[in-house]
Protein backbone atom coordinates (compact mmCIF):
# COMPACT_ATOMS: atom_id res chain seq x y z
CA UNK A 1 0.00 0.00 0.00
CA UNK A 2 1.05 3.61 -0.51
CA UNK A 3 1.45 5.33 2.86
CA UNK A 4 1.91 9.04 3.52
CA UNK A 5 3.27 9.82 6.97
CA UNK A 6 2.69 13.37 8.25
CA UNK A 7 4.75 14.76 11.13
CA UNK A 8 2.73 17.52 12.80
CA UNK A 9 5.39 18.69 15.27
CA UNK A 10 5.98 22.45 15.07
CA UNK A 11 8.13 22.90 18.20
CA UNK A 12 11.65 24.20 17.46
CA UNK A 13 12.71 24.94 21.06
CA UNK A 14 15.33 24.25 22.24
CA UNK A 15 16.10 22.69 18.84
CA UNK A 16 14.07 20.89 16.15
CA UNK A 17 13.51 17.29 17.24
CA UNK A 18 14.00 14.57 14.66
CA UNK A 19 10.71 12.67 14.06
CA UNK A 20 12.23 9.42 15.26
CA UNK A 21 8.83 7.95 16.10
CA UNK A 22 7.64 8.15 12.50
CA UNK A 23 11.06 6.93 11.35
CA UNK A 24 10.50 3.73 13.35
CA UNK A 25 7.02 3.39 11.82
CA UNK A 26 8.41 3.89 8.32
CA UNK A 27 11.06 1.21 8.85
CA UNK A 28 8.40 -1.29 9.96
CA UNK A 29 6.16 -0.46 7.00
CA UNK A 30 8.94 -0.70 4.44
CA UNK A 31 10.08 -4.03 5.85
CA UNK A 32 6.49 -5.27 5.38
CA UNK A 33 6.61 -4.22 1.71
CA UNK A 34 4.71 -0.94 1.80
CA UNK A 35 5.68 2.25 -0.02
CA UNK A 36 6.26 5.20 2.33
CA UNK A 37 6.48 8.95 1.77
CA UNK A 38 6.97 11.63 4.41
CA UNK A 39 5.61 15.14 4.89
CA UNK A 40 7.29 17.03 7.72
CA UNK A 41 5.19 20.08 8.65
CA UNK A 42 7.97 21.57 10.77
CA UNK A 43 9.32 23.08 7.57
CA UNK A 44 5.96 24.20 6.15
CA UNK A 45 4.53 27.65 6.80
CA UNK A 46 1.18 26.72 5.20
CA UNK A 47 0.40 23.29 6.60
CA UNK A 48 -2.87 22.50 4.81
CA UNK A 49 -1.48 23.62 1.45
CA UNK A 50 1.43 21.24 1.98
CA UNK A 51 -0.97 18.42 2.88
CA UNK A 52 -3.02 19.00 -0.27
CA UNK A 53 0.09 18.96 -2.45
CA UNK A 54 1.30 15.74 -0.84
CA UNK A 55 -2.09 14.08 -1.35
CA UNK A 56 -2.07 15.10 -5.01
CA UNK A 57 1.53 13.99 -5.57
CA UNK A 58 1.59 10.68 -3.70
CA UNK A 59 -2.07 9.56 -3.91
CA UNK A 60 -1.77 7.51 -0.71
CA UNK A 61 -3.96 4.62 0.34
CA UNK A 62 -3.27 5.38 3.98
CA UNK A 63 -2.33 8.65 5.69
CA UNK A 64 -0.66 8.27 9.06
CA UNK A 65 -0.68 11.46 11.14
CA UNK A 66 1.98 11.50 13.85
CA UNK A 67 1.08 13.64 16.88
CA UNK A 68 4.21 14.22 18.97
CA UNK A 69 2.60 16.64 21.46
CA UNK A 70 -0.92 17.75 22.28
CA UNK A 71 0.48 21.17 23.13
CA UNK A 72 3.77 22.88 23.94
CA UNK A 73 3.47 22.03 27.67
CA UNK A 74 4.15 25.67 28.60
CA UNK A 75 1.83 27.41 31.05
CA UNK A 76 3.27 30.87 30.47
CA UNK A 77 2.74 30.71 26.70
CA UNK A 78 0.38 27.78 25.91
CA UNK A 79 -0.14 26.60 22.34
CA UNK A 80 -2.67 23.83 21.62
CA UNK A 81 -1.92 21.62 18.60
CA UNK A 82 -5.24 19.74 18.59
CA UNK A 83 -6.94 22.12 16.13
CA UNK A 84 -4.19 21.66 13.53
CA UNK A 85 -4.49 17.88 13.75
CA UNK A 86 -8.26 18.14 13.41
CA UNK A 87 -7.90 20.29 10.28
CA UNK A 88 -5.37 17.89 8.75
CA UNK A 89 -7.71 14.93 9.24
CA UNK A 90 -10.64 16.84 7.75
CA UNK A 91 -8.47 17.96 4.82
CA UNK A 92 -7.47 14.38 4.03
CA UNK A 93 -11.08 13.22 4.28
CA UNK A 94 -12.29 15.96 1.94
CA UNK A 95 -9.62 15.63 -0.73
CA UNK A 96 -8.71 11.94 -0.61
CA UNK A 97 -10.19 8.49 -0.19
CA UNK A 98 -7.23 7.44 1.95
CA UNK A 99 -7.73 5.74 5.30
CA UNK A 100 -6.70 8.12 8.09
CA UNK A 101 -4.66 6.83 11.03
CA UNK A 102 -3.57 8.82 14.11
CA UNK A 103 -0.68 7.87 16.37
CA UNK A 104 2.30 9.19 18.30
CA UNK A 105 2.90 10.21 21.89
CA UNK A 106 0.39 13.06 21.77
CA UNK A 107 -2.37 10.74 20.61
CA UNK A 108 -1.37 8.00 23.05
CA UNK A 109 -1.69 10.11 26.20
CA UNK A 110 -5.34 11.05 25.53
CA UNK A 111 -6.49 8.62 22.80
CA UNK A 112 -10.24 8.60 23.33
CA UNK A 113 -10.57 12.38 23.50
CA UNK A 114 -8.23 12.85 20.52
CA UNK A 115 -10.15 10.28 18.47
CA UNK A 116 -13.47 11.89 19.39
CA UNK A 117 -12.15 15.34 18.44
CA UNK A 118 -10.26 14.58 15.19
CA UNK A 119 -12.40 11.63 13.96
CA UNK A 120 -9.83 9.53 12.08
CA UNK A 121 -10.65 6.05 10.79
CA UNK A 122 -8.22 4.46 13.22
CA UNK A 123 -5.79 5.39 15.96
CA UNK A 124 -2.93 3.53 17.62
CA UNK A 125 -2.23 4.28 21.28
CA UNK A 126 1.23 3.31 22.47
CA UNK A 127 3.93 1.65 20.41
CA UNK A 128 2.91 1.41 16.78
CA UNK A 129 5.58 -0.54 14.89
CA UNK A 130 3.82 -3.91 15.08
CA UNK A 131 0.29 -2.54 15.23
CA UNK A 132 0.52 -0.46 12.06
CA UNK A 133 1.74 -3.44 10.03
CA UNK A 134 -1.08 -5.61 11.37
CA UNK A 135 -3.63 -2.91 10.58
CA UNK A 136 -2.42 -2.51 7.01
CA UNK A 137 -2.51 -6.28 6.54
CA UNK A 138 -6.14 -6.15 7.60
CA UNK A 139 -6.95 -3.23 5.28
CA UNK A 140 -5.12 -4.71 2.30
CA UNK A 141 -5.93 -8.40 2.54
CA UNK A 142 -8.52 -8.77 5.26
CA UNK A 143 -5.97 -10.68 7.33
CA UNK A 144 -6.11 -10.46 11.10
CA UNK A 145 -8.46 -9.49 13.89
CA UNK A 146 -8.80 -5.80 14.78
CA UNK A 147 -9.62 -6.65 18.38
CA UNK A 148 -6.17 -8.24 18.79
CA UNK A 149 -4.08 -5.29 17.53
CA UNK A 150 -2.26 -3.60 20.43
CA UNK A 151 -3.57 -0.13 21.21
CA UNK A 152 -5.91 0.06 18.21
CA UNK A 153 -8.73 2.60 18.45
CA UNK A 154 -11.65 2.40 16.04
CA UNK A 155 -15.40 2.45 15.63
CA UNK A 156 -16.69 -1.10 15.43
CA UNK A 157 -19.07 -1.38 12.45
CA UNK A 158 -20.94 -4.17 14.25
CA UNK A 159 -22.48 -1.79 16.78
CA UNK A 160 -21.15 1.66 15.81
CA UNK A 161 -19.35 2.01 19.15
CA UNK A 162 -15.84 3.24 19.85
CA UNK A 163 -13.37 0.57 20.92
CA UNK A 164 -9.85 0.80 22.27
CA UNK A 165 -7.66 -2.27 22.65
CA UNK A 166 -5.23 -2.65 25.56
CA UNK A 167 -1.70 -1.37 24.92
CA UNK A 168 0.61 -4.36 25.20
CA UNK A 169 4.07 -2.74 25.05
CA UNK A 170 5.68 -5.79 23.47
CA UNK A 171 7.62 -4.37 20.53
CA UNK A 172 11.04 -5.99 20.17
CA UNK A 173 13.33 -3.04 20.87
CA UNK A 174 16.42 -4.93 19.71
CA UNK A 175 14.99 -5.18 16.19
CA UNK A 176 14.19 -1.48 15.90
CA UNK A 177 16.16 0.73 13.50
CA UNK A 178 14.62 4.05 12.44
CA UNK A 179 14.33 4.83 8.75
CA UNK A 180 16.65 7.82 8.81
CA UNK A 181 16.18 8.42 5.08
CA UNK A 182 12.93 10.20 6.02
CA UNK A 183 14.69 13.03 7.81
CA UNK A 184 14.76 16.40 6.06
CA UNK A 185 18.36 17.51 5.38
CA UNK A 186 17.64 20.80 7.12
CA UNK A 187 17.73 18.98 10.47
CA UNK A 188 21.45 18.50 9.94
CA UNK A 189 22.51 22.04 9.21
CA UNK A 190 24.54 23.84 11.86
CA UNK A 191 22.33 26.61 13.18
CA UNK A 192 22.33 29.45 15.67
CA UNK A 193 21.46 28.07 19.10
CA UNK A 194 17.93 28.67 20.35
CA UNK A 195 17.29 31.29 23.02
CA UNK A 196 16.75 28.46 25.51
CA UNK A 197 20.24 27.05 24.92
CA UNK A 198 22.23 29.35 27.14
CA UNK A 199 25.63 27.71 26.84
CA UNK A 200 26.19 27.63 23.07
CA UNK A 201 26.29 30.12 20.26
CA UNK A 202 25.68 27.46 17.58
CA UNK A 203 23.94 24.10 17.42
CA UNK A 204 25.89 21.39 15.55
CA UNK A 205 24.00 18.77 13.56
CA UNK A 206 22.87 15.90 15.79
CA UNK A 207 21.39 12.42 15.43
CA UNK A 208 19.17 10.59 17.94
CA UNK A 209 18.84 7.08 19.31
CA UNK A 210 16.69 5.13 21.75
CA UNK A 211 18.54 2.50 23.76
CA UNK A 212 15.46 1.17 25.57
CA UNK A 213 11.74 1.60 26.13
CA UNK A 214 9.71 1.63 29.30
CA UNK A 215 10.38 3.16 32.71
CA UNK A 216 9.97 1.91 36.26
CA UNK A 217 10.16 5.31 37.95
CA UNK A 218 6.95 6.69 39.45
CA UNK A 219 6.98 10.45 38.82
CA UNK A 220 3.49 11.76 39.62
CA UNK A 221 2.96 13.56 36.29
CA UNK A 222 4.46 10.98 33.91
CA UNK A 223 2.63 9.13 31.12
CA UNK A 224 5.45 6.82 29.93
CA UNK A 225 3.38 3.79 30.90
CA UNK A 226 0.81 4.88 28.27
CA UNK A 227 3.35 5.40 25.51
CA UNK A 228 6.01 2.77 26.19
CA UNK A 229 4.86 0.63 29.13
CA UNK A 230 6.38 0.05 32.55
CA UNK A 231 8.62 -2.90 31.71
CA UNK A 232 12.11 -2.00 30.52
CA UNK A 233 13.17 -3.50 27.18
CA UNK A 234 16.77 -2.96 26.12
CA UNK A 235 19.04 -3.00 23.12
CA UNK A 236 22.31 -4.78 23.65
CA UNK A 237 25.11 -2.25 24.33
CA UNK A 238 26.94 -3.56 21.27
CA UNK A 239 23.85 -2.84 19.13
CA UNK A 240 23.65 0.70 20.50
CA UNK A 241 27.23 1.47 19.47
CA UNK A 242 26.81 -0.17 16.07
CA UNK A 243 23.72 1.93 15.37
CA UNK A 244 25.52 5.14 16.31
CA UNK A 245 28.45 4.29 14.05
CA UNK A 246 26.20 3.38 11.13
CA UNK A 247 24.04 6.51 11.46
CA UNK A 248 27.03 8.83 11.50
CA UNK A 249 28.74 7.06 8.61
CA UNK A 250 25.56 7.37 6.54
CA UNK A 251 25.30 11.10 7.30
CA UNK A 252 28.71 12.84 7.45
CA UNK A 253 27.01 16.12 8.44
CA UNK A 254 26.26 14.75 11.92
CA UNK A 255 28.62 15.95 14.64
CA UNK A 256 26.89 14.82 17.84
CA UNK A 257 24.44 12.23 19.10
CA UNK A 258 21.61 12.40 21.62
CA UNK A 259 20.23 9.43 23.52
CA UNK A 260 16.52 10.24 23.71
CA UNK A 261 15.50 7.71 26.35
CA UNK A 262 13.22 9.39 28.89
CA UNK A 263 15.87 8.51 31.49
CA UNK A 264 19.16 7.05 30.27
CA UNK A 265 20.60 6.08 33.67
CA UNK A 266 17.71 4.08 35.11
CA UNK A 267 18.55 1.27 35.60
CA UNK A 268 22.11 2.35 36.26
CA UNK A 269 23.81 -0.96 35.44
CA UNK A 270 22.47 -0.88 31.88
CA UNK A 271 23.59 2.71 31.31
CA UNK A 272 27.05 1.83 32.58
CA UNK A 273 27.18 -1.18 30.26
CA UNK A 274 26.38 1.06 27.25
CA UNK A 275 29.08 3.55 28.30
CA UNK A 276 31.61 0.77 28.82
CA UNK A 277 30.93 -0.49 25.30
CA UNK A 278 31.48 3.02 23.92
CA UNK A 279 34.83 3.14 25.71
CA UNK A 280 35.84 -0.37 24.68
CA UNK A 281 35.12 0.25 20.99
CA UNK A 282 36.61 3.76 21.04
CA UNK A 283 33.45 5.33 19.66
CA UNK A 284 34.77 8.87 20.15
CA UNK A 285 31.49 10.62 19.39
CA UNK A 286 30.23 13.61 21.46
CA UNK A 287 26.80 12.82 22.86
CA UNK A 288 24.30 13.86 25.50
CA UNK A 289 21.31 12.45 27.36
CA UNK A 290 18.70 12.91 30.10
CA UNK A 291 19.48 11.63 33.62
CA UNK A 292 17.63 11.23 36.88
CA UNK A 293 19.57 12.32 39.99
CA UNK A 294 18.32 9.04 41.50
CA UNK A 295 21.11 7.00 39.94
CA UNK A 296 24.29 9.06 39.63
CA UNK A 297 27.48 7.93 41.32
CA UNK A 298 31.11 9.13 41.10
CA UNK A 299 31.94 6.01 39.08
CA UNK A 300 29.13 6.70 36.61
CA UNK A 301 30.15 10.34 36.10
CA UNK A 302 33.74 9.27 35.42
CA UNK A 303 32.49 6.66 32.94
CA UNK A 304 30.26 9.20 31.17
CA UNK A 305 33.31 11.39 30.60
CA UNK A 306 35.40 8.52 29.25
CA UNK A 307 32.53 7.49 26.93
CA UNK A 308 32.40 10.95 25.32
CA UNK A 309 29.30 12.39 27.03
CA UNK A 310 29.53 16.17 26.85
CA UNK A 311 26.16 17.26 28.20
CA UNK A 312 23.33 16.02 30.44
CA UNK A 313 19.88 17.34 31.30
CA UNK A 314 18.90 16.43 34.86
CA UNK A 315 15.28 15.64 35.67
CA UNK A 316 15.61 17.49 38.97
CA UNK A 317 12.04 18.82 38.76
CA UNK A 318 12.24 20.99 41.90
CA UNK A 319 14.66 22.51 44.39
CA UNK A 320 12.13 21.98 47.20
CA UNK A 321 11.98 18.85 49.34
CA UNK A 322 8.22 19.30 49.79
CA UNK A 323 7.66 19.41 46.04
CA UNK A 324 10.06 16.53 45.34
CA UNK A 325 8.06 14.37 47.73
CA UNK A 326 4.76 15.28 46.03
CA UNK A 327 6.26 14.60 42.60
CA UNK A 328 7.41 11.16 43.83
CA UNK A 329 10.95 11.68 42.59
CA UNK A 330 12.63 9.35 45.07
CA UNK A 331 15.38 11.82 46.06
CA UNK A 332 15.75 15.02 48.03
CA UNK A 333 17.74 18.25 47.78
CA UNK A 334 20.70 16.68 49.55
CA UNK A 335 20.97 14.24 46.65
CA UNK A 336 20.54 17.05 44.12
CA UNK A 337 23.41 18.98 45.73
CA UNK A 338 25.57 15.86 45.76
CA UNK A 339 24.94 15.22 42.05
CA UNK A 340 25.56 18.88 41.21
CA UNK A 341 28.94 18.70 42.97
CA UNK A 342 29.90 15.49 41.17
CA UNK A 343 29.12 16.91 37.74
CA UNK A 344 30.76 20.24 38.59
CA UNK A 345 34.02 18.37 39.13
CA UNK A 346 33.75 16.82 35.65
CA UNK A 347 33.98 18.31 32.16
CA UNK A 348 30.34 17.46 31.46
CA UNK A 349 27.99 20.39 30.92
CA UNK A 350 24.82 19.95 32.93
CA UNK A 351 21.38 21.53 33.23
CA UNK A 352 18.83 21.30 36.04
CA UNK A 353 15.33 21.08 34.54
CA UNK A 354 12.67 22.12 37.07
CA UNK A 355 9.03 23.03 37.53
CA UNK A 356 8.05 26.11 39.56
CA UNK A 357 4.84 26.24 41.56
CA UNK A 358 4.06 22.55 41.36
CA UNK A 359 2.45 20.51 44.17
CA UNK A 360 3.75 21.52 47.57
CA UNK A 361 5.46 24.66 46.27
CA UNK A 362 3.38 27.58 47.49
CA UNK A 363 4.67 31.12 47.86
CA UNK A 364 6.99 30.44 50.80
CA UNK A 365 8.36 27.22 49.33
CA UNK A 366 8.81 28.75 45.89
CA UNK A 367 10.87 31.62 47.23
CA UNK A 368 13.09 29.15 49.05
CA UNK A 369 13.24 26.91 45.98
CA UNK A 370 14.46 29.60 43.58
CA UNK A 371 17.08 30.69 46.11
CA UNK A 372 18.42 27.15 46.57
CA UNK A 373 20.69 27.16 43.49
CA UNK A 374 22.41 30.28 44.79
CA UNK A 375 23.26 28.50 48.02
CA UNK A 376 23.96 24.91 47.01
CA UNK A 377 24.29 24.49 43.24
CA UNK A 378 26.48 25.63 40.35
CA UNK A 379 24.98 24.23 37.13
CA UNK A 380 25.83 25.43 33.65
CA UNK A 381 22.19 26.37 33.24
CA UNK A 382 18.74 26.03 34.76
CA UNK A 383 15.73 25.41 32.56
CA UNK A 384 12.41 26.06 34.31
CA UNK A 385 8.71 25.90 33.59
CA UNK A 386 6.03 27.58 35.66
CA UNK A 387 3.45 24.88 36.40
CA UNK A 388 3.11 21.31 35.14
CA UNK A 389 0.88 19.97 32.36
CA UNK A 390 -1.69 17.58 33.86
CA UNK A 391 -2.63 14.43 31.94
CA UNK A 392 -5.21 11.80 32.73
CA UNK A 393 -4.40 8.69 34.72
CA UNK A 394 -1.60 10.36 36.69
CA UNK A 395 -1.22 10.98 40.39
CA UNK A 396 -0.93 14.67 39.55
CA UNK A 397 -4.45 14.58 38.11
CA UNK A 398 -5.81 12.93 41.25
CA UNK A 399 -4.02 15.48 43.42
CA UNK A 400 -5.40 18.37 41.36
CA UNK A 401 -8.92 17.00 41.81
CA UNK A 402 -8.40 16.54 45.54
CA UNK A 403 -7.20 20.15 45.90
CA UNK A 404 -10.15 21.47 43.89
CA UNK A 405 -8.00 22.81 41.04
CA UNK A 406 -9.96 20.73 38.51
CA UNK A 407 -13.15 18.66 38.62
CA UNK A 408 -13.21 14.87 38.33
CA UNK A 409 -14.65 15.02 34.80
CA UNK A 410 -12.15 17.64 33.59
CA UNK A 411 -11.08 16.95 30.00
CA UNK A 412 -7.29 16.66 30.02
CA UNK A 413 -7.07 16.71 26.23
CA UNK A 414 -7.13 20.52 26.15
CA UNK A 415 -4.17 22.25 27.92
CA UNK A 416 -4.52 21.98 31.69
CA UNK A 417 -1.85 22.94 34.19
CA UNK A 418 -1.09 22.47 37.86
CA UNK A 419 0.04 25.71 39.50
CA UNK A 420 -0.46 26.18 43.22
CA UNK A 421 -3.52 28.50 43.30
CA UNK A 422 -2.06 30.88 45.86
CA UNK A 423 0.78 31.74 43.46
CA UNK A 424 -1.58 32.91 40.75
CA UNK A 425 -2.89 35.57 43.14
CA UNK A 426 0.55 36.55 44.51
CA UNK A 427 2.12 39.19 42.25
CA UNK A 428 4.98 39.83 44.69
CA UNK A 429 6.23 36.24 44.66
CA UNK A 430 5.85 35.89 40.89
CA UNK A 431 7.64 39.20 40.43
CA UNK A 432 10.44 38.00 42.68
CA UNK A 433 10.82 34.84 40.60
CA UNK A 434 10.83 36.82 37.37
CA UNK A 435 13.48 39.26 38.55
CA UNK A 436 15.71 36.51 39.93
CA UNK A 437 15.62 34.55 36.66
CA UNK A 438 16.33 37.67 34.62
CA UNK A 439 19.33 38.46 36.81
CA UNK A 440 21.08 35.21 35.83
CA UNK A 441 22.16 34.78 32.22
CA UNK A 442 22.20 31.00 32.50
CA UNK A 443 18.71 30.67 34.01
CA UNK A 444 15.81 30.28 31.57
CA UNK A 445 12.09 30.55 32.28
CA UNK A 446 10.51 32.01 29.14
CA UNK A 447 11.86 33.84 26.11
CA UNK A 448 9.41 36.74 26.61
CA UNK A 449 10.02 37.14 30.33
CA UNK A 450 11.99 40.37 30.08
CA UNK A 451 9.07 42.34 28.69
CA UNK A 452 6.27 40.79 30.73
CA UNK A 453 4.91 40.93 34.27
CA UNK A 454 4.67 37.27 35.32
CA UNK A 455 1.49 37.76 37.37
CA UNK A 456 -0.25 39.53 34.50
CA UNK A 457 1.01 36.88 32.09
CA UNK A 458 -0.47 34.15 34.30
CA UNK A 459 -3.82 35.97 34.24
CA UNK A 460 -3.68 36.13 30.44
CA UNK A 461 -2.84 32.43 30.27
CA UNK A 462 -5.94 31.51 32.24
CA UNK A 463 -8.06 33.46 29.78
CA UNK A 464 -6.32 31.83 26.79
CA UNK A 465 -6.83 28.36 28.24
CA UNK A 466 -10.49 29.12 28.90
CA UNK A 467 -10.85 30.14 25.25
CA UNK A 468 -9.15 26.91 24.13
CA UNK A 469 -11.75 24.94 26.08
CA UNK A 470 -14.55 26.98 24.51
CA UNK A 471 -13.15 26.45 21.03
CA UNK A 472 -12.92 22.73 21.74
CA UNK A 473 -16.55 22.71 22.85
CA UNK A 474 -17.58 24.54 19.68
CA UNK A 475 -15.94 21.87 17.51
CA UNK A 476 -17.53 19.05 19.49
CA UNK A 477 -20.95 20.66 19.13
CA UNK A 478 -20.72 20.27 15.33
CA UNK A 479 -20.02 16.52 15.46
CA UNK A 480 -22.33 13.62 16.30
CA UNK A 481 -21.45 12.14 19.70
CA UNK A 482 -18.98 9.28 19.71
CA UNK A 483 -20.96 6.21 20.73
CA UNK A 484 -19.36 4.41 23.66
CA UNK A 485 -19.96 1.01 25.13
CA UNK A 486 -21.43 1.29 28.63
CA UNK A 487 -18.19 0.21 30.31
CA UNK A 488 -16.22 3.06 28.72
CA UNK A 489 -16.60 6.49 30.41
CA UNK A 490 -17.45 9.32 28.03
CA UNK A 491 -14.93 12.16 27.73
CA UNK A 492 -15.95 15.44 29.33
CA UNK A 493 -17.65 17.84 26.92
CA UNK A 494 -18.59 20.60 29.35
CA UNK A 495 -16.22 23.42 30.14
CA UNK A 496 -13.82 21.87 32.68
CA UNK A 497 -13.22 24.94 34.78
CA UNK A 498 -13.29 26.11 38.33
CA UNK A 499 -14.85 29.56 38.56
CA UNK A 500 -13.02 31.97 40.83
CA UNK A 501 -13.74 35.57 41.71
CA UNK A 502 -10.95 37.98 40.84
CA UNK A 503 -11.16 41.73 41.45
CA UNK A 504 -11.25 43.91 38.34
CA UNK A 505 -12.26 47.10 40.01
CA UNK A 506 -13.84 48.45 43.20
CA UNK A 507 -16.21 45.75 44.39
CA UNK A 508 -16.28 44.03 41.00
CA UNK A 509 -15.64 40.36 40.21
CA UNK A 510 -15.21 38.43 36.99
CA UNK A 511 -15.09 34.67 36.37
CA UNK A 512 -11.69 33.22 35.59
CA UNK A 513 -10.47 29.77 34.69
CA UNK A 514 -8.09 27.75 36.85
CA UNK A 515 -6.32 25.89 34.04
Amino acid sequence: MRVLLISTNKIRVPRPALPIGLAYISAALKEAGHEVQMLDLLWEARELKAVLEALHTHKPDVVGVGVRNLDNLTFIDPVFFGPMTHKIVQCVRKHSSATVLLGGTGFSVEPQSMFDYARPDYGIAGEGEDSVVQLLDYLQRGVGDLSRISGLCWVDPADGCYRQNPTLGQVNVRALRPDRSLYDPRYFEETVAASTDLSRDTQPAIETLQTKRGCKLHCSYCIIKKTEGRSDRFKEPREVVEEIRAAMQDNPAVREFEVVDATFNYPLDYAMAVCEEMVRTELNVPWYCQLTPNAITPEFVALLERAGCIRVDLGTDSFSDAALEQLMKGFDMAKVAQVDALLRQSRIEFTHCVFLGGPGEGAKELRESVQAPLKYLRPHQIYANLGIRILSGTKLQRLAVKKGIISEDHNMFVPTFYVEPELLEDPETLGYVRDLYLSHKNWYLWWGLKGQDLHERSHQTRQRVLQMHRDYQDVMATQPPLRLRPSVPAPATTLPIRWMAAPTGAGATTPEVQP
